[in-house]
C-alpha cells in the first residue's frame, strides 16, 4: 500500500481546506463581522475533524468505504457508499468548473471553455495514475508556494494605503443573529469538506499522528480566513465584498504601490492554479477510490478516465453560467449537501462506540 510522510499530509490537507475559499469573503452575510463567523467557525470544526479522526482511529488501515462496510455489513454499506461518491464527484465537479470558467473569464478570454477544462482534466488523470506518493509530494512542494502568495498578498494591502479598519466597525453592530445565521455554511465549507480526507488518512504512516495534524490544519486554516476576510472588507468594504464575485481578484487589481508594484492579478492565478486543482484533484479521486473500493476494481486507470470524462461532460451541462455556480455552491450545497455528508460521520462514530461496547460485554 502507498504511504505518505505527516509533512505530506499537512501539505495536502492545508492545500485543500485553503484551496479556493481565499478568493471568496465566506460569511459576508454579516458584513463587517464575517471574520467573526470565521473564528467561530474554527472553533466548532475543531470538534467536528476531531470526530472525523475518531472515526478513522477506530479503524486506522481502513478508508471510508471499507469502515461502513465493516459497521453496515456489505449490502446495507452500499447505498451510503454510493451516496459518497456521488457527493465527492458533485464536489470536483465544482472545483473543477470554478477554475475553469474563473481562468476563461479572467486570463483567457478567447480561450474555449472545453479546451481549458480539456488540459486541466488531462493533467489531473496523468496525476492520479501515478499514485497517491506523487500527489502528495507535489503538494508538499507547491503549498509553500500558495503560502507565501497569499503572505504576499496580505503584506502588499498592508502597505498600500487602501485599507481602512473602519470598514469593520462598529463590531456586531446588527447582534449576533447575522453572525450565527452564516456560522453552518462556513463550517461545512471548507471544514466539513474534510471528510474527504477519510479516503485517505489511511495512507499515512505515522497513523497517531493525523489527529494533530487534521487539527493544526483547521487552525491554521481558520487564521488564513481570518486575515483574508479583514483584507477584503478593510479594502473593499463590507457591500462591494459581498457583491464581487472574485472579491481576491477585485482586491489584487485594487492594489497599487506607487505606480510601481501594480497589476498583481498573476498571484490570484497562481492561488486559483494551485488551490483549485488539488481542491479537484482530491475530490475526484476520492471519487475515483470510492467506486473502486466497493465493486473491487483492481485496475483503478480506466475508471479515472470514464469518471474523468463524464466529469467534463457533466460539468459543462450541468452550470450554466458562473452565477448559477455560485448560488447552487454558497446558498445551496454549502448549508444542506455539505452538511448532510460532513455530519454522517458523527452517527458513524456513535454506531462505531456502539458496536465497540457490545462487542466488550459478550
Amino acid at each position: 500500500m502507498e504511504q505518505i510522510s505527516k509533512s505530506q499530509l499537512f501539505s495536502l490537507m492545508l492545500l485543500y481546506e485553503v484551496g479556493s475559499t481565499t478568493l471568496f469573503a465566506l460569511g459576508i452575510g454579516a458584513k463587517q463581522d464575517a471574520w467573526i463567523v470565521i473564528v467561530i467557525a474554527t472553533v466548532i470544526s475543531l470538534g467536528l475533524v476531531w470526530i472525523f479522526t475518531e472515526l478513522q482511529n477506530h479503524f486506522p488501515n481502513q478508508n471510508l468505504v471499507e469502515i461502513l462496510q465493516s459497521l453496515l455489513g456489505k449490502w446495507l454499506s452500499v447505498p451510503i457508499i454510493l451516496l459518497y461518491a456521488l457527493y465527492f464527484f458533485s464536489s470536483a465537479s465544482f472545483n473543477f468548473y470554478e477554475f475553469g470558467e474563473i481562468i476563461r473569464t479572467t486570463f483567457l478570454v478567447n480561450t474555449p471553455q472545453l479546451v481549458i477544462l480539456g488540459v486541466f482534466m488531462f493533467t489531473t488523470i496523468y496525476m492520479i495514475t501515478l499514485g497517491f506518493e506523487v500527489i502528495a509530494r507535489t503538494g508538499e512542494i507547491l503549498m509553500p508556494v500558495l503560502i507565501i502568495f497569499l503572505m504576499t498578498t496580505y503584506f502588499l494591502a498592508s502597505i498600500s494605503g487602501t485599507l481602512d479598519l473602519q470598514e469593520i466597525l462598529p463590531i456586531l453592530e446588527n447582534g449576533i443573529k447575522p453572525v450565527l445565521k452564516e456560522v453552518l455554511p462556513v463550517i461545512n465549507f471548507p471544514f466539513g469538506e474534510s471528510v474527504v480526507f477519510l479516503m485517505y488518512w489511511h495512507f499515512i504512516n505515522k497513523k497517531e499522528s493525523v489527529r494533530k495534524i487534521a487539527l493544526l490544519v483547521v487552525c491554521i486554516t481558520g487564521g488564513i480566513l481570518i486575515l483574508t476576510n479583514l483584507m477584503i472588507i478593510t479594502m473593499l468594504g463590507p457591500e462591494l465584498a459581498a457583491k464581487a464575485e472574485i472579491p481576491l481578484l477585485r482586491v489584487l487589481f485594487d492594489i497599487n504601490i506607487a505606480d510601481i508594484i501594480t497589476n498583481l492579478d498573476i498571484i490570484g492565478v497562481i492561488v486559483i492554479f494551485i488551490g483549485g486543482f488539488f481542491k479537484t484533484v482530491l475530490n475526484f479521486y476520492a471519487a475515483v477510490l470510492t467506486v473502486t473500493t466497493l465493486f473491487k476494481f483492481t485496475n483503478k486507470k480506466w475508471m479515472t478516465i470514464i469518471m474523468g470524462l463524464a466529469l467534463i461532460v457533466y460539468s459543462i451541462i450541468y452550470f450554466e453560467n458562473i452565477s448559477f455556480h455560485r448560488w447552487v455552491g454558497f446558498e445551496f450545497n454549502s448549508t444542506y449537501i455539505h452538511g448532510i455528508f460532513s455530519f454522517m460521520p458523527i452517527f458513524i462514530v456513535l454506531l462505531s462506540w456502539l458496536k465497540h461496547k457490545t462487542k466488550n460485554l459478550k
